[in-house]
């Protein structure tokens, strides 16, 4: 006998709360979301489920990075496409969140994105509506690359239906939080990112200088040793080696330490941006000379 959606809601409910031994639907059951490595189980693979399926989807996030939109660009492309809508509130609590983020985030046509900037706003919830129910993904993670794939964190992901007490207090508080919000436009970003370079400036010369004062060592994380090992065995005889890393992961670092190791005589260092180049020149050729080209290239999308 086919149950009805009632009843296999309810019974998913009964599981996750009441006796874990009542089989019922895994679709509905509440779930904690940690990043676990075994099974592979990330925040941003529920994260991404829920966007391609749901109806519309509501995002309240403290911080958003350009590598967080990253993970989820080719998703949100696809929501475009299929003209599925929805609202996205960030914050400039801060100032962490990225220009940068925040230009390729305006850039979709179903996404109304604002952002609180007269509140130190730190909600981290990711709300998807669904014909009859909702589920909701509340806890830790930011909008960032590591938040959703590496960082240990901890979210509960919980269904509840339309009617529900949860869903109506937690759709009321985001739309009073959308309400204050500054829509995010080309005007805003400049003014914001004006903020942002001289706040990151003063920071990375603290940085810096804390470096200095201590002789901090700079030593590769564990996937930059592996990384290394492997690139000393591609070599080989032929001095040649390709590694292909995820965004966030330390790459700059990462090429920097293999360098050193290298030892080359000349290096070019090609780059989308001259973002991080100080690690170069302040950690790694402190007693070598090195010279910056520039080239300008037109904006031609994401």
């Amino acid at each position: 006998m086919n149950r009805t959606f009632e009843d296999s809601f309810t019974n998913s409910l009964l599981t996750g709360f009441i006796d874990k031994s009542l089989e019922s639907d895994a679709l509905y059951q509440p779930e904690l979301l940690v990043n676990r490595k075994i099974p592979r189980k990330r925040v941003l693979t529920s994260i991404i489920n829920e966007l391609e399926n749901c109806e519309n989807f509501y995002i309240s996030v403290a911080f958003v990075t350009t590598s967080g939109v990253a993970t989820l660009i080719n998703t949100f492309n696809s929501l475009e496409r299929k003209g599925i809508k929805g609202k996205i509130l960030v914050s400039q609590y801060l100032n962490f969140t990225q220009p940068e983020a925040l230009k390729r985030l305006s850039q979709f046509k179903n996404v109304d994105l604002r952002i609180i900037t007269k509140e130190n706003s730190h909600s981290k919830g990711y709300i998807f509506q669904y014909p009859k129910y909702y589920n909701l993904i509340i806890g830790s993670s930011n909008l960032t690359s590591s938040a959703l794939s590496t960082n240990k964190e901890w979210n509960m992901k919980v269904s509840a239906r339309n009617s529900s007490m949860i869903v109506d207090k937690v759709i009321k508080e985001f739309q009073d939080d959308f309400k204050i919000g500054e829509k995010v436009t080309e005007e805003y970003i400049k003014r914001y990112e004006e903020v942002y370079n001289k706040q990151l400036l003063a920071y990375r010369k603290s940085e810096a200088e804390l470096a200095k004062e201590l002789d901090l060592a700079i030593t590769p994380n564990s996937m930059q040793v592996e990384a290394l090992e492997n690139l000393k065995i591609l070599r080989g005889d032929n001095d040649k080696a390709l590694i292909i890393s995820a965004t966030g992961t330390g790459k700059t670092y990462l090429a920097a330490f293999d360098a050193k190791v290298f030892n080359p005589k000349k290096l070019l260092q090609i780059k989308h941006c001259t973002k991080s180049n100080g690690n170069f020149s302040d950690y790694f050729w402190k007693d070598k000379n090195y010279g910056i080209v520039f080239r300008k290239a037109k904006r031609t999308g994401l």
